[in-house]
Protein backbone atom coordinates (compact mmCIF):
# COMPACT_ATOMS: atom_id res chain seq x y z
CA UNK A 1 0.00 0.00 0.00
CA UNK A 2 1.16 3.41 -0.78
CA UNK A 3 0.58 6.84 0.51
CA UNK A 4 -1.73 9.49 -0.82
CA UNK A 5 1.10 10.86 -2.90
CA UNK A 6 1.93 7.51 -4.42
CA UNK A 7 1.74 6.70 -8.09
CA UNK A 8 -1.64 4.99 -7.67
CA UNK A 9 -3.36 8.24 -8.52
CA UNK A 10 -5.57 10.87 -6.97
CA UNK A 11 -8.48 8.49 -6.53
CA UNK A 12 -6.83 7.09 -3.46
CA UNK A 13 -7.83 9.55 -0.74
CA UNK A 14 -7.58 7.68 2.51
CA UNK A 15 -7.76 4.31 4.05
CA UNK A 16 -10.79 3.07 5.99
CA UNK A 17 -10.55 -0.22 7.73
CA UNK A 18 -7.42 -0.90 5.83
CA UNK A 19 -9.18 -0.64 2.43
CA UNK A 20 -8.80 2.28 0.09
CA UNK A 21 -11.93 4.37 -0.51
CA UNK A 22 -12.21 5.42 -4.12
CA UNK A 23 -14.31 8.07 -5.75
CA UNK A 24 -17.16 6.60 -7.74
CA UNK A 25 -16.32 6.31 -11.39
CA UNK A 26 -17.95 8.82 -13.67
CA UNK A 27 -20.08 7.12 -16.21
CA UNK A 28 -18.90 7.67 -19.73
CA UNK A 29 -21.63 9.08 -21.95
CA UNK A 30 -21.20 6.46 -24.62
CA UNK A 31 -21.62 3.71 -22.04
CA UNK A 32 -24.93 4.83 -20.56
CA UNK A 33 -27.12 2.55 -18.54
CA UNK A 34 -30.00 0.96 -20.44
CA UNK A 35 -32.61 3.16 -18.71
CA UNK A 36 -30.64 6.30 -19.47
CA UNK A 37 -30.09 5.32 -23.08
CA UNK A 38 -33.84 4.82 -23.54
CA UNK A 39 -34.47 8.26 -22.04
CA UNK A 40 -31.83 9.82 -24.28
CA UNK A 41 -33.25 8.12 -27.36
CA UNK A 42 -36.76 9.28 -26.42
CA UNK A 43 -35.53 12.86 -25.91
CA UNK A 44 -33.67 12.86 -29.20
CA UNK A 45 -36.71 11.43 -30.98
CA UNK A 46 -38.90 14.16 -29.46
CA UNK A 47 -36.48 16.85 -30.67
CA UNK A 48 -36.38 15.29 -34.15
CA UNK A 49 -40.17 15.16 -34.25
CA UNK A 50 -40.32 18.87 -33.37
CA UNK A 51 -37.77 19.70 -36.06
CA UNK A 52 -39.74 17.68 -38.61
CA UNK A 53 -42.93 19.44 -37.54
CA UNK A 54 -41.26 22.84 -37.92
CA UNK A 55 -39.96 21.82 -41.36
CA UNK A 56 -43.45 20.70 -42.40
CA UNK A 57 -45.01 23.94 -41.13
CA UNK A 58 -42.39 25.97 -42.98
CA UNK A 59 -43.00 23.96 -46.15
CA UNK A 60 -46.76 24.47 -45.80
CA UNK A 61 -46.35 28.23 -45.30
CA UNK A 62 -44.08 28.55 -48.34
CA UNK A 63 -46.59 26.58 -50.42
CA UNK A 64 -49.43 28.73 -49.11
CA UNK A 65 -47.52 31.91 -50.02
CA UNK A 66 -46.89 30.50 -53.49
CA UNK A 67 -50.59 29.71 -53.93
CA UNK A 68 -51.58 33.20 -52.76
CA UNK A 69 -49.17 34.76 -55.24
CA UNK A 70 -50.47 32.54 -58.02
CA UNK A 71 -54.06 33.41 -57.13
CA UNK A 72 -53.19 37.11 -57.27
CA UNK A 73 -51.58 36.63 -60.69
CA UNK A 74 -54.66 34.82 -62.00
CA UNK A 75 -56.98 37.52 -60.65
CA UNK A 76 -54.87 40.22 -62.30
CA UNK A 77 -54.88 38.32 -65.59
CA UNK A 78 -58.66 37.92 -65.42
CA UNK A 79 -59.03 41.62 -64.61
CA UNK A 80 -56.92 42.54 -67.63
CA UNK A 81 -58.92 40.29 -69.93
CA UNK A 82 -62.39 41.17 -68.63
CA UNK A 83 -62.11 44.81 -67.56
CA UNK A 84 -58.99 46.73 -68.46
CA UNK A 85 -58.42 45.66 -72.07
CA UNK A 86 -62.09 46.04 -73.15
CA UNK A 87 -62.22 49.43 -71.45
CA UNK A 88 -59.02 50.58 -73.13
CA UNK A 89 -60.37 49.32 -76.46
CA UNK A 90 -63.57 51.37 -76.01
CA UNK A 91 -61.52 54.46 -75.22
CA UNK A 92 -59.35 53.87 -78.28
CA UNK A 93 -62.44 53.36 -80.48
CA UNK A 94 -63.99 56.57 -79.12
CA UNK A 95 -60.77 58.50 -79.74
CA UNK A 96 -60.47 57.09 -83.26
CA UNK A 97 -64.10 57.93 -84.08
CA UNK A 98 -63.51 61.67 -83.56
CA UNK A 99 -61.45 63.73 -85.90
CA UNK A 100 -58.74 66.01 -84.64
CA UNK A 101 -60.61 69.05 -85.92
CA UNK A 102 -63.74 68.13 -83.94
CA UNK A 103 -61.75 67.74 -80.75
CA UNK A 104 -59.93 71.05 -81.28
CA UNK A 105 -63.21 72.85 -82.00
CA UNK A 106 -64.85 71.46 -78.86
CA UNK A 107 -61.87 72.42 -76.69
CA UNK A 108 -61.82 75.97 -78.10
CA UNK A 109 -65.54 76.27 -77.46
CA UNK A 110 -65.21 75.15 -73.84
CA UNK A 111 -62.24 77.43 -73.27
CA UNK A 112 -64.04 80.44 -74.70
CA UNK A 113 -67.06 79.71 -72.44
CA UNK A 114 -64.73 79.57 -69.46
CA UNK A 115 -63.00 82.83 -70.40
CA UNK A 116 -66.32 84.64 -70.95
CA UNK A 117 -67.66 83.47 -67.60
CA UNK A 118 -64.46 84.32 -65.70
CA UNK A 119 -64.34 87.79 -67.29
CA UNK A 120 -67.95 88.39 -66.40
CA UNK A 121 -67.73 87.09 -62.79
CA UNK A 122 -64.07 87.69 -62.04
CA UNK A 123 -63.64 84.22 -60.52
CA UNK A 124 -64.57 80.63 -61.25
CA UNK A 125 -64.93 78.03 -58.50
CA UNK A 126 -66.35 74.59 -59.10
CA UNK A 127 -68.27 74.58 -55.82
CA UNK A 128 -69.85 77.99 -56.56
CA UNK A 129 -71.11 78.39 -60.11
CA UNK A 130 -74.40 79.04 -61.86
CA UNK A 131 -75.19 76.26 -64.37
CA UNK A 132 -77.42 78.61 -66.37
CA UNK A 133 -74.46 80.94 -67.02
CA UNK A 134 -71.58 78.45 -67.23
CA UNK A 135 -71.52 74.70 -66.65
CA UNK A 136 -68.03 73.19 -66.56
CA UNK A 137 -69.58 69.70 -66.52
CA UNK A 138 -71.70 70.25 -69.62
CA UNK A 139 -69.86 67.69 -71.77
CA UNK A 140 -69.85 65.08 -69.07
CA UNK A 141 -73.60 65.46 -68.46
CA UNK A 142 -74.32 65.39 -72.21
CA UNK A 143 -72.32 62.19 -72.61
CA UNK A 144 -73.96 60.44 -69.63
CA UNK A 145 -77.43 61.52 -70.79
CA UNK A 146 -76.79 59.95 -74.21
CA UNK A 147 -76.14 56.54 -72.72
Amino acid sequence: MGSVNSSEGPWLQRFANGKPVRKPKRQQPWKAAPDQSRDIIASVQCILDRENFVREVDRYLRHSDFLDLRNTELLYKKYLEDVSEPFMQKIKDQMDSQSREEVQKRLQEQFSQYLNYSTKKGYVFLDDYDPSEYDPFFRRRAQTAGR
